[in-house]
């Protein structure tokens, strides 16, 4: 079973749920188009402004989503954690992490990734500094939140997870992109285990009136913390991110009834997948267009051509993931090997 069957299953298949997975990888993905074509020239600098508009929105929607899908998976025994859950996020995480390193020993990265140096790969197991550390992080949330089992014990991770992400987004840093993704964004996975079924409830209470407000709530909050100072900013990170939520919450569930939200649905079902690709994608297409240089084509799409990028990516890493899933040895790229599985829990 897939990571993204395990979810579906433990969420009961609720419908609104597969489409906010989908725009959140559309978010991560435009993020990383963005963060390809600014610095070399393919796109206007305001795509940096753009993305940074969404920080608030991309990865505690991710991790918000990821918490509530893992409430059943916790409930059940370290074995079948690992077998259900972690298993397949730690496979995916090595095999993509040696595929990203051997890829950019060969192909020049476009932009610093510090994905082809060796103290780099050998080091990733314990201290990822590439675009993965999403799985990473997941594995060690799974891990802390089963550890903290109980209501009393969460609350004080919780607390304590409060605590660490106000303080990140106060400018603190470790100098790790995954160790700071962490302390930033646990408190968005735990407030998903515990809060599952309240946030359940109170998105299928939302109509169109409610959503509006409160993206624009969450915009307010945008321009109010770009006008003052440090401690607005901090105090305002956490409201401001889950307004962002909420409303793209309310967004998907709307669009879930309609046919715009169907090829987000799809794609929401098979977000490791495109996780796990699209940086490569990305980077390929990089390399392609600024070998063109400045044709008068190429100009003219400048604005948009971070958006078009991004939706190159996600159907080529689709594409890609179905190609590899025909054969027995490439669908390993995606999906963890009885024998890995099965080799852990009898160490157990």
């Amino acid at each position: 079973m897939s990571d993204e069957a395990g979810a579906q299953r433990d969420a009961g298949r609720i419908a609104w749920i597969d489409v906010a997975r989908g725009i959140a990888i559309s978010l991560v993905v435009l993020f990383h188009a963005g963060m390809f074509a600014v610095p070399t020239g393919l796109a206007p600098a305001w795509w940096t402004d753009l993305n940074l508009a969404f920080a608030l929105v991309r990865m505690p929607l991710f991790f918000l989503l990821a918490g509530a899908l893992s409430v059943g998976a916790l409930q059940r025994s370290w074995r079948r954690l690992w077998t259900t859950r972690i298993a397949v996020l730690v496979w995916v995480f090595v095999m993509w992490t040696v595929l990203r390193f051997l890829y950019y020993r060969v192909m020049p990265e476009p932009i610093e990734l510090n994905q082809s140096k060796w103290i780099d790969l050998v080091l990733s197991v314990v201290r990822p500094s590439n675009g993965l550390w999403f799985l990473f992080a997941l594995v060690v949330f799974l891990v802390v939140t089963k550890l903290a089992a109980g209501r009393a014990a969460r609350a004080i991770a919780l607390g304590i997870a409060t605590l660490a992400s106000l303080v990140l987004h106060a400018g603190a840093t470790t100098g790790n992109v995954a160790y700071d993704g962490i302390l930033r964004y646990f408190v968005f996975f735990l407030a998903g285990v515990m809060f599952r079924d309240l946030l359940v409830r109170t998105v299928e209470r939302l109509n169109g009136l409610a959503v509006a407000v409160l993206l624009a709530g969450f915009v307010a909050g945008l321009a109010l913390r770009g006008a003052t100072g440090t401690v607005v900013d901090v105090l305002t990170a956490l409201p401001v991110a889950v307004a962002g939520a909420l409303g793209t919450l309310g967004v998907s569930r709307l669009l879930a009834r309609r046919a715009l939200g169907r090829p987000f649905a799809a794609l929401g079902g098979r977000t490791l997948q495109v996780y796990v690709t699209h940086v490569i994608v990305l980077s390929a297409l990089t390399t392609g267009l600024t070998a063109l240089g400045g044709g008068s084509s190429l100009a003219a799409l400048a604005p948009v051509l971070p958006l078009l990028m991004a939706v190159v990516a996600i159907v080529v890493s689709l594409l890609l993931a179905r190609a590899a899933e025909a054969h027995r040895v490439t669908r390993l790229l995606y999906a963890a090997p009885a024998w890995f599985t099965r080799s852990a829990v009898r160490a157990w």
